[in-house]
């Protein structure tokens, strides 16, 4: 198989170039809007880990007859 074809034109670089173009505070903005980010994605994930302990389904013994003949083999 083929892949498909590439353009042979050079990749432009990023639209914001972080050490030149920006001033003193639009990168501590950026850096305070970064830092309120991660203490939202912590708290979310600490939010979801509580979640899911809290929540875990409890496993109910099979009562069926396969889980019978299970059991007796093993």
């Amino acid at each position: 198989m083929c892949s498909s074809p590439k353009s042979s034109r050079a990749v432009k670089k990023s639209a914001i170039n972080f050490d030149d173009e920006l001033t003193q505070e639009q990168r501590l903005r950026f850096a305070a809007k970064a830092n309120l980010a991660e203490q939202r994605r912590a708290q979310r994930e600490a939010t979801n880990k509580r979640y899911e302990k809290k929540h875990t389904p409890a496993k109910k013994p099979a009562t069926g007859l396969f889980s019978w003949l299970q059991q007796l083999v093993s």
